[in-house]
């Protein structure tokens, strides 16, 4: 396999100052890396720009990490962790209402489920694990929409053109859409109201991590006749309840779910 070069001497650039004890200048990346001044201006400018790298003195030009790096790599141990923090969770959950509950993360603009458990379901859904699916008419992927910014969620939105119509419910005029978004963010939790699969209803909610950046989310899936106004309100406050304990336990500090940023 052929070798990006621009890539492979922005990681050497990463890499290098990750070992250096102390902030670098153009010139020093350039010799340490045996690389031509003017590579080395593009790429270490171009790194500044993306976020990764920042200045240590702008006087003097030094180079050192920045802490979006930091943010991803904590972004990747929560990823990691998640799982496994949220299965007990997750199974007393399931145990405490006797429905199907899920968990699931953002992949390029799609839900990828990441765990199912179901000890007394009452409902059987085509969702199994690895299987991906849109966000625009999910529970899980419009709970973690309504925490992205406006220009992200237009991004993701028009990834689907047109916009499959799953369900007479569907939702899919983003007029619409925008308007769920602000009443998930009012009400705490979002609603898949037959939007994906007729006779399922969905609760979910936003999991965070230490950056107050969401990480997953997660749902709990029954059949629609049994969910009446009071029954949602409930089921409401338990997914709501199981992402900030999930969320607590990845290093969160706040209490609620959807916060002005």
């Amino acid at each position: 396999m052929k070798l990006n070069k621009s890539a492979s001497r922005s990681m050497d650039i990463l890499n290098l100052l990750a070992r250096s004890k102390k902030p670098l200048t153009q010139l020093e990346v350039s010799q340490i890396l045996d690389l031509p001044k003017s590579s080395t201006y593009e790429l270490l400018y171009t790194l500044l720009e993306k976020g990764m790298l920042e200045f240590d003195n702008e006087d003097l030009k030094t180079f050192k990490l920045s802490l979006k790096l930091f943010e991803i790599g904590m972004t990747v141990l929560e990823n990691t962790d998640l799982p496994r923090i949220a299965r007990p969770i997750l199974e007393d959950l399931s145990l405490k209402i006797g429905e199907t509950v899920f968990l699931a993360v953002e992949n390029m603009g799609e839900i990828v489920y990441l765990d199912r458990i179901e000890i007394h379901s009452s409902i059987t859904t085509s969702a199994g694990l690895g299987n991906r699916r849109p966000m625009y008419c999910t529970g899980l992927g419009k709970a973690l929409l309504a925490t992205y910014p406006a220009k992200r969620v237009k991004e993701i939105f028009d990834m689907v053109d047109p916009k499959t119509i799953f369900t007479k419910n569907t939702i899919h005029e983003y007029a619409d859409f925008i308007a769920d978004l602000q009443q998930i963010r009012k009400r705490g939790y979002a609603i898949d109201n037959r939007e994906m699969e007729d006779e399922i209803f969905c609760v979910a909610a936003p999991v965070y991590g230490r950056t107050d950046t969401a990480v997953g989310a997660i749902s709990i899936a029954t059949i629609y006749f049994k969910a009446d106004k009071k029954k949602t309100e409930m089921l409401g406050k338990a997914i709501m309840d199981s992402a900030l304990a999930i969320s607590k336990r990845l290093g969160f500090r706040r209490d609620t779910l959807y916060f002005d940023r």
